[in-house]
């Protein structure tokens, strides 16, 4: 374990490297899809992007669903070497962990199923059971750049002893510095994995209720948040709450009464450690009827701090639906958080943490005129999965995007259109001062992209995901889909990379996918964009020119 040859010494000394995570879903807790770090990909090379590879992952799909949205741990010392680690979670309880540099295997783990209720044999459209909930780990994609040790050569000889298991409680500065990932198995259990070998670094700890789906794990202060979705179980639809590290690991939860929790990010995290949930309907204490209700909630035992409904009541979900939605992004203006939300009525809405709805908790600092289409005949129309926001440091400009299925609504007017958007768009606002108050002005709106996933953001530009799969909610008569006519609706997914600021196609994939993406979001980092698909392939395309190591093989 001291046989360290010249050339990784020489290698150590001078091979500069930046590890940037892409650590959760949307890329961070306040889910605003930012890779602040990431400098490779640039205007003026996107267009030489291509497919660097694709895994294949030995893992049996689940109803529409097969793996989860892809995350990027940048730099691990592990008994392997040094790696840029690349993370999913896959339907069948598996977790995968790929070496993100050359395409190989580095552990794969599958977790039993323990719970005494016997785990769902049958898969439907909103039940799927399995594994649903990306792997999610501490940190942020937006938080700027992290300096690692300097890096080795790939051609250095270099022993490296392997990791320690870890059996003690987590505590000290916590999972940051532990670097754990976690994942919730189809039993409702959460597990706390090891980086480097996929071991339960710490007994998993029994948290949700099992054959639960479960959307977008989110951490902050060693606490773990997760939502559920469909009444999968017949559990209710909640946010679950839990600190592993806890002596007693008291689970918190707070029902929804109704729906599930807008979007596929569950929740956002402000800065101050407030969560950020939207739900579209249901009931509680003090907000009484949801209607596309934002709730504040305290961080440890989730109760209500404030909360914003907007004013007038949507229609309610069609039976046995989840309405379309997304989860609300929180950035930082001026020392204060802000939100950005949307709603069942097509508009968006800008949120002061300081006050979510004002005194009568139906006034937002701002509300667009309608910019989602109505959805007629269980079309899908709405805002989808989550939305993004950045801020261009050059002209101190916040932008906000949104994934839009369906045609944007007529009274939605945009300076900058890049043809016409039937099947769904990206649709760009900025944040701006108007008469003293803060408005969201429509910017652009892109091309036509058939159910664009939450848009991922870096270097001025947007990335977006069509992912070919069918937003139709059920059939115009309101009857279900099967889910073989919901494979045999999908087309194939395709990656945009669009200007940032007015929406002009950079780059586009083509046919170069072969199936559609469902559930899956994008992880931008160092120089590589990544997402899974339905046949269970995760795909990743990056700057050949950039990537000796894979193109020379």
């Amino acid at each position: 374990m001291q046989k360290f040859s010249w050339i990784a010494l020489a290698a150590l000394s001078c091979a500069a490297v930046w590890g940037a995570d892409w650590p959760t879903q949307s890329g961070s807790p306040q889910r605003d899809g930012w890779a602040k770090s990431e400098k490779t990909i640039a205007k003026d090379n996107v267009n030489d992007l291509d497919l660097l590879y694709k895994y294949r992952a030995d893992n049996r799909s689940r109803g529409l669903q097969s793996l989860t949205s892809p995350l990027i741990d940048g730099f691990l010392i592990t008994y392997l070497g040094f790696k840029e680690m690349l993370v999913f979670g896959g339907s069948a309880d598996n977790v995968y962990s790929v070496d993100a540099d050359l395409n190989r295997i580095i552990w794969k783990v599958h977790l039993d199923y323990n719970a005494d209720k016997p785990q769902a044999a049958r898969s439907t459209l909103g039940c799927p059971g399995g594994l649903t909930a990306p792997v999610t780990m501490a940190g942020s994609s937006s938080a700027g750049e992290r300096r690692f040790f300097r890096r080795p050569a790939r051609t250095a000889s270099v022993t490296v002893a392997p990791a320690a298991h870890i059996d003690a409680p987590i505590g000290g500065s916590g999972f940051g510095s532990l670097g754990a990932f976690f994942v919730v198995s189809s039993d409702g259990y959460l597990h706390t994995l090891n980086t480097s070998t996929g071991h339960d670094l710490i007994p998993p700890v029994k948290f949700l209720p099992p054959n639960s789906t479960v959307s977008g794990l989110n951490i902050n202060e060693n606490v773990i948040y997760a939502t559920t979705s469909g009444g999968c179980g017949g559990s209710p639809n909640a946010l679950y709450a839990v600190n592993p590290s806890s002596d007693d690991k008291t689970v918190a939860s707070f029902p929804t009464n109704g729906s599930g929790f807008s979007g596929m990010a569950g929740i956002a995290i402000g800065t101050d450690g407030t969560l950020y949930a939207q739900i579209a309907s249901g009931h509680g204490d003090p907000a009484g009827e949801y209607h596309d209700t934002v709730l504040a909630l305290t961080p440890k035992d989730l109760k209500v701090k404030d909360y914003f409904t907007p004013v007038g009541a949507p229609p309610g979900p069609a039976k046995g639906l989840e309405p379309v939605s997304a989860t609300p992004v929180v950035f930082s203006s001026n020392g204060k958080d802000v939100i950005v939300a949307g709603g069942r009525d097509g508009r968006l809405y800008l949120l002061d943490s300081a006050s979510l709805g004002g005194a009568d908790h139906h006034t937002p600092l701002y509300r667009t005129v309608p910019i989602a289409s109505a959805d007629t005949k269980y079309a899908g129309n709405g805002f989808r999965g989550a939305f993004s926001s950045w801020e261009d440091t050059d002209t101190n400009t916040r932008w906000v995007y949104a994934s839009l299925s369906g045609p944007p609504d007529a009274a939605a007017q945009f300076p900058v259109t890049n043809g016409a958007a039937s099947s769904g768009s990206i649709v760009a606002f900025k944040v701006e001062e108007r008469n003293g108050h803060r408005v969201l002005t429509p910017s652009w709106i892109s091309r036509d992209m058939l159910a664009p996933a939450p848009a991922a953001t870096a270097n001025g530009m947007v990335f977006a995901l069509a992912t070919g799969e069918s937003p139709r909610e059920a059939k115009p008569n309101g009857s279900p889909y099967s889910i073989a006519d919901r494979e045999k609706m999908a087309s194939h997914a395709t990656l945009f990379v669009l200007d940032g600021a007015t929406g002009k196609e950079l780059y586009s994939s083509g046919t170069m996918v072969s199936s559609f993406s469902h559930g899956s979001g994008l992880a931008v980092a160092n120089g590589r964009v990544y997402f899974t698909t339905h046949d269970n392939t995760v795909y990743c395309f990056g700057l050949p020119a950039t990537q000796p190591q894979l193109t020379g093989r």
